[in-house]
């Protein structure tokens, strides 16, 4: 009888520890899920890659910011338009790969991005920023990369009092003495922003790829061709005092309709007759592709080409392949600067685009990283706060380096300046697509300004 109580008690207590153990194994799978982590008040460990879990928890994440942006999605611009898109979005990702930004409120808020359609045209962007302040409820705006867009854009921005950040718009103040009508710095804007190069001083990129040329090569006769729009004729009217003031014969001075598909056909005969060596446009993408063409199928060989805006986009190359060679064109940014994350973006860029490069994307990226700071410093994403930080404002370590506003103009506390870059595509051995190749200025230059290979001799 003693051997079966003990028994018993032998097989009971081990029930209980079993029972015990199981017990105890559940409770440390319970505190391990992969649900959210309790919040504190603690904050977490920060670190480059973003916010760090620890056991003392995250930081607490707020509402996310939405931003708008106003993007050429359709129309002629297009190819510019998907770089823009591009920089944007990979700045906000890596902003909120980081966390995102930090308000008054001790909150964590992530960027999110709501783009509008500006279809290349004014009106129809002036229509995108209604659309994101009126029914998408928006109160920050990203810029298109065309001036007359954003100049009708900046328009409604001034109407509702949101902030509009712009970039790639001419920001000029007006010049009577050359009948030169102002861009976005003769507009007096209370609640937007720009940083870029003005129309004025445009040429100086063109004239220091002229400068990088074989001296006996030099044109003599120089070409102006735009857009009638007021755009390209405030760029025309300046780029031909520019050439005139370095020396330069500027023989003719041509424009075509900014609507439709042009035909560039009789003005190429025209620099035919006249002799012209050398010329100097500013034209959309669409309308670059098919000028090139033109100029291809006439067997005009001048010994200088220099394209604005429609010159630069890696679909230029990549459509055109050869007939782009030698052709040379405006930048605003290189990943050879020395500046923070720029060969990065560059490489990031590359892979994304098989191999392609680009000589924009930092300027674009840099208007986020701007707008970012300005939120923080700010501590909230009202707008007059916001634009109150930009205007006047220094931004350290952007990809297009340390920008301040409000210095180039007198009582323009919303503008800044960058210069322009000068760059040629270049034929590469065993290849039909040329490669990019920085020429000015020479500090970031990775090679030097080719002259334009006659038709019959390529």
């Amino acid at each position: 009888m003693r051997d079966k109580k003990l028994l018993l008690l032998i097989l009971v207590l081990g029930i209980g520890l079993i029972s015990v153990l199981f017990l105890s194994a559940c409770g440390e799978e319970e505190t391990t899920t992969t649900a959210a982590p309790t919040e504190t008040t603690m904050g977490p460990t920060e670190t480059t890659m973003g916010p760090t879990e620890t056991t003392m928890g995250p930081t607490e994440t707020g509402e996310d910011i939405v931003i708008g942006a106003i993007n050429s999605l359709t129309g002629s611009n297009v190819l510019t338009g998907q770089d823009e898109k591009w920089a944007q979005e990979k700045a906000v990702a890596d902003i909120n790969a980081k966390g995102g930004v930090m308000l008054d409120d001790g909150k964590m808020h992530k960027l999110v991005l709501k783009y509008a359609d500006d279809k290349s045209d004014p009106t129809a962007g002036a229509a995108a920023m209604e659309q994101l302040i009126k029914v998408d409820g928006l109160k920050l705006i990203l810029s298109s990369n065309v001036t007359p867009i954003n100049q009708a854009a900046a328009t409604v921005a001034e109407k509702y009092g949101v902030y509009f950040c712009i970039t790639s718009s001419w920001i000029d103040v007006a010049d009577p003495s050359i009948d030169f009508p102002g861009y976005i710095g003769a507009m007096n804007l209370q609640w937007s922003s720009d940083f870029f190069e003005g129309a004025l001083t445009s040429a100086s990129n063109m004239l220091g790829a002229l400068e990088a040329m074989d001296p006996a090569d030099l044109p003599t006769k120089f070409a102006v061709m735009t857009d009638n729009t007021p755009d390209g004729t405030g760029f025309g009217n300046a780029n031909q005092a520019a050439l005139e003031a370095a020396g330069y014969d500027v023989v003719t001075y041509e424009q075509f309709s900014a609507t439709g598909t042009p035909d560039f056909t009789s003005i190429i005969l025209k620099f035919k007759e006249l002799g012209v060596d050398g010329m100097v446009t500013l034209i959309d993408p669409a309308g670059g592709i098919t000028f090139m063409n033109q100029v291809k199928q006439s067997d005009w060989s001048p010994k200088f080409i220099f394209g604005y805006k429609g010159f630069w986009p890696a679909d230029f190359a990549n459509t055109l392949q050869g007939t782009a060679d030698y052709v040379g064109h405006d930048g605003f940014w290189a990943e050879t600067f020395p500046y923070p994350y720029c060969a990065e973006l560059g490489a990031a860029y590359s892979a994304d685009f098989d191999g392609d490069t680009s000589n924009s994307v930092g300027l674009y990226y840099a208007a986020v990283q701007i707008l970012a700071m300005a939120l923080e410093r700010a501590g909230t994403a009202e707008p007059g706060p916001v634009r109150d930080e930009v205007f006047n404002g220094t931004f350290e370590g952007t990809t297009m380096g340390d920008i301040t506003f409000g210095t180039y103009y007198d009582n323009a506390p919303g503008i800044a300046h960058i210069p322009f870059v000068a760059d040629q595509w270049q034929p590469v051995e065993g290849s039909d697509i040329p490669e990019r190749i920085v020429i000015f200025p020479t500090e970031y230059a990775t090679g030097t300004m080719q002259t334009f290979v006659p038709w019959d001799q390529r």
